[in-house]
């Protein structure tokens, strides 16, 4: 054994002295080195740079876009998140205010009806950043045609006046247990049914966060306008869309919040729902969590919709799940055709939004809980796969499709240091 010795030494030195990343650290080394791969140059119809998920996606998606483009501000996306925005605004019709929510260089693919309402607070984010000179007050027109879109009888349910969604697809939660048929895509569709009727808290949040962005360019615009009438009209502008926050907010919390659940509820506004007295949803999704990040529920409110969040039909050992486990439609299917799976898994964006909106309120003791599981799963998934997934089963942690994906996954690279920050790097 004595001649064996040197070697047993050096053997425990040697693996001493390997350096095993931390999970963090894992996930921050992939997304640096990956970060790249999102980004692209101006292309046919896309005069401005943009980003793309990558992996099987390709095309310039409106959410992806604000997540990853800020998720990727320290490794240089701020020019791509505000050429992304100023693609959406230059394809808004400036009569009716609509344009599609994924884009290719040819044009609208047809897949979202409509671009979520995330692209003024997207283009404000990135114009606050030192690398950004695009000049955002030319779509000032445009931004307002969007809003007017939004709040147009198309799109508001007259009972309540908040926002409703085209269809479960549109809302990027592809097949969400909110909607009994998600899109004209399944054969269950019936526009009567399932077309313009759903009213629910991440629509509303967006649009809420939509216009105080709006306000900011307007008071930032009449700051610096010349002329005292081009002074007026941004000051004019920047209040009535504050005003129109103010009442999205009201109206969220009048309609939508139910304390006996503790959580935000939502509706199903279709004639038959209401014919029927059906038109309340209490389905235990993220998006009855959505308002925290706004911002919306006051401090009692916002106490309770914690306590909720922690429990653990929602809060998984890999984060939060889409759905409750204990929804009967609850399930982990691995799929991406015809929708990614929202009806169960862990995903990477919606739990982000949840940490940043309990952090808000201080709790941070659960913001970096949520943060620290959901960036476990990520560096799990590089040690088994060597990449990221879209989407991970909130029962083991197993990274489901679009192998190769980057976008909202990037928000592992900075999330935990943010929390411990008390930073929410989407915050107006």
């Amino acid at each position: 054994m004595a001649h064996h010795f040197p070697f047993l030494l050096l053997l425990f030195i040697s693996c001493q002295s390997i350096d095993i990343p931390t999970p963090q650290q894992r996930v921050y080394d992939h997304v640096k080195t990956n970060a790249h791969l999102t980004f692209r140059p101006p292309s046919g119809s896309l005069r401005y740079a943009y980003l793309v998920p990558s992996g099987p996606y390709e095309q310039l998606w409106d959410w992806d876009s604000l997540f990853m483009g800020v998720a990727l501000f320290p490794f240089g996306s701020a020019p791509y998140l505000a050429g992304s925005m100023a693609n959406f605004l230059d394809h808004t019709n400036l009569t009716t205010g609509q344009v599609q929510g994924c884009l290719l260089p040819t044009g609208g693919t047809g897949t979202i009806f409509h671009a979520k309402p995330v692209v003024i607070q997207g283009a404000w984010l990135a114009s606050q950043q030192p690398s950004v000179s695009l000049p955002f007050q030319q779509f000032q027109p445009q931004m307002k045609a969007q809003l007017k879109y939004w709040s147009s009888p198309l799109r508001t349910d007259k009972t309540t006046g908040l926002p409703k969604w085209y269809n479960q697809l549109e809302s990027g939660q592809d097949n969400l247990v909110l909607s009994t048929c998600a899109s004209n895509r399944s054969k269950c569709w019936d526009p009567a049914l399932h077309e313009m009727v759903l009213v629910s808290a991440d629509v509303a949040t967006f649009l809420y966060r939509e216009y105080q962005a709006y306000a900011l360019f307007n008071g930032e615009w009449a700051a610096q306008a010349k002329e005292t009438k081009q002074q007026q009209f941004f000051l004019n502008e920047q209040k009535r869309a504050t005003t129109k926050a103010v009442a999205i907010k009201a109206a969220v919390n009048l309609y939508l919040w139910n304390e006996e659940r503790g959580y935000y509820i939502a509706l199903n506004t279709s004639t038959a729902a209401i014919n029927a007295g059906t038109t309340t949803i209490t389905a235990r999704t993220d998006v009855g969590w959505f308002p925290l990040w706004a911002g919306m529920p006051n401090r009692t409110q916002a106490h309770i919709l914690k306590t909720e969040l922690m429990k653990p039909d929602m809060f998984s050992s890999f984060g939060v799940r889409s759905t409750s486990s204990n929804n009967a439609r609850y399930n982990n299917i691995d799929e991406i055709k015809p929708y990614s799976n929202w009806q169960g898994p862990v995903w990477v964006n919606a739990n982000a939004v949840l940490s940043f909106g309990l952090l808000k309120y201080k709790y941070h003791t659960e913001a970096k809980e949520m943060a620290k599981r959901v960036v476990f799963t990520l560096a799990n998934d590089l040690i088994q796969d060597n990449t990221f997934h879209e989407g991970y089963d909130s029962e083991t942690g197993k990274g489901l499709a679009a192998r190769g994906f980057l976008s909202w996954d990037t928000l592992g690279a900075t999330w935990p240091g943010n929390v411990d920050k008390g930073i929410d790097p989407f915050a107006l």
